[in-house]
């Protein structure tokens, strides 16, 4: 299963978001209120596997519901025992632009015990995945990398929305609410139980607030609290997380022995790309090929960005950044960009259908200066208003960017080191929510909730709708995750 991401992947890095391959039998093998499922095949480039699928149709505009239609792709993953409950778990996925196909699939693996008497049902909101994908299939990518201007942005911005299939108005989050509720109602569902994963637990949020009776319990995995709007704090929270890498480096004696210059080199190592971009070459270790490649600072800025959201792969940032800055060797680094790079699976229209309806315009008092301090700067914010400046914008209700007021029972999951949303977002938002409980895992990331002990945790939380009497003492079992100081792994 893939790490729930990835708020505000870099605009320049849009590429393609190729949809997963997906065939569908003809016998039908289970009916759940008046859909029908059927088996089908789902592949991806990562995976593939054989679930349940069914479609339901909604229309693009519920203002004209005789106009243009949708079909959405429905995902049963059964649950593992012969005798099930009737609330099923609802998992929602991040980006904005991540198809639940794709993040999810293997929801059920990497929570064994929740899916024992549940099933878990999988909804490509719309615009991604099989839910009539919103792709940008970007001519001049590259160019991207380069641009310092507006007008740069807004180019990008007419040429994904030339290729947009339908009304992008109707892209929002409160029309996707409102197929959820579709979906529920089909299936003739009591109530659901929500996961919701980075932006998903901004749906999770709307859903709450717009159907209360149709939620049971609600688990939100990286919380983004519904009134605050991302783009300018991004950078702030991935330089403290940045920041706390190379304090942890200097506090482990061997970490401090091998790369006393870590933060220093780093920072060498961007004002060198910001005079000029470095040509190296380097063998391709799938296929065995020397590779010619350019690194820029974008480039970097991404490398470094993406690696921040998981603790696993952080730790083998060290010696990666010290061979390019103490030897110019950029083989790991670039090796490590194609690892990390996710812009396929983002529905790039849809990404900015949401964010220019939803975020960008309610943008007030950008802290330029903090920003200039970061070492991703002020081009993310640049980006996002040029591009948001020719996308057309959904209708947005006033009481959708209000704090949450809940009685459902809601747990929030932090990690200590999120770079996106950390753990002061938990914390506003359970303000408002009168039967909630936030627990920070220490030393991790992003998306925590299938870490260590932690699905046993969420488990204990659905089948109970209690917050009170979690059994969360494992979760101090937790180590943090130790840095390599080289090829052969961290130190004994």
């Amino acid at each position: 299963m893939k790490r729930g991401c990835c708020w505000l992947l870099l605009l320049f890095y849009a590429s393609i978001a190729g949809a997963n391959e997906l065939a569908v039998t003809d016998e039908v093998v289970a009916r759940i209120g008046s859909l029908e499922f059927r088996d089908c095949a789902l592949a991806t480039p990562y995976h593939q596997r054989y679930v349940q699928c069914a479609f339901v149709e909604v229309p693009e505009n519920y203002d004209e519901p005789e106009e243009r239609r949708l079909e959405l792709l429905v995902i049963r993953l059964p649950a593992s025992a012969a005798r099930t409950t009737d609330d099923p778990v609802l998992a929602i996925a991040g980006g904005p632009g991540q198809a639940a196909s794709d993040s999810f699939l293997w929801l059920d693996r990497a929570f064994q015990d929740l899916a024992r008497q549940r099933d878990i049902y999988l909804i490509d909101q719309r615009g991604t995945g099989h839910s009539n994908a919103q792709t940008c299939d970007l001519s001049h990518r590259e160019d991207l990398l380069l641009a310092d201007d507006r007008e740069s942005f807004r180019e990008l911005g007419r040429e994904c929305l030339a290729q947009f299939k339908g009304d992008p108005r109707q892209y929002t989050t409160p029309v996707a609410v409102r197929d959820f509720e579709r979906v529920r109602e089909a299936l003739g569902v009591a109530q659901w139980n929500l996961y919701g994963v980075s932006y998903g637990t901004r749906v999770a949020q709307s859903y709450m607030r717009t159907y209360p009776t149709a939620v049971r319990t609600a688990v939100l995995d990286g919380v983004l609290p519904a009134q605050e709007n991302f783009g300018p704090q991004i950078a702030l929270h991935s330089q403290a997380a940045l920041d706390a890498l190379v304090v942890q480096c200097q506090a482990d004696e061997a970490c401090r022995e091998a790369y006393p210059d870590l933060g220093s080199g780093l920072e060498a190592l961007f004002e060198r790309l910001d005079t000029a971009p470095v040509e190296f070459h380097y063998r391709e270790i799938s296929s065995g090929d020397q590779v010619q490649e350019t690194l820029r600072r974008a480039h970097l800025v991404s490398i470094v960005r993406m690696a921040l959201y998981n603790s696993e792969v952080l730790s083998v940032l060290p010696p990666m950044l010290a061979q390019a800055y103490r030897e110019d060797d950029f083989a790991a680094l670039a090796r490590m960009s194609r690892r990390l790079d996710i812009s396929d699976q983002l529905a790039m229209g849809m990404h900015n259908s949401v964010m220019c309806s939803e975020d960008v315009p309610f943008i007030e008092n950008v802290p330029t200066d903090a920003l200039k301090n970061t070492y991703m700067g002020t081009q993310m914010v640049e980006a996002l208003k040029g591009l948001c400046e020719v996308w057309p914008r959904g209708d947005i209700d006033a009481s959708y960017k209000q704090p949450l007021r809940s009685a459902i029972p809601t747990l929030l999951l932090s990690g200590e080191r999120d770079p996106v949303t950390p753990p002061a977002y938990g914390e506003a938002l359970l303000e408002g929510l009168e039967r909630a409980r936030h627990i920070t895992v220490p030393h991790r990331g992003h998306h925590v909730g299938i870490t260590g002990c932690m699905p046993r945790v969420i488990a204990q939380f659905v089948e109970s709708a209690q917050t009170e009497g979690l059994q969360v003492e494992c979760l101090g079992r937790l180590e943090t995750v130790p840095l390599f100081l080289n090829v052969n792994g961290p130190s004994p």
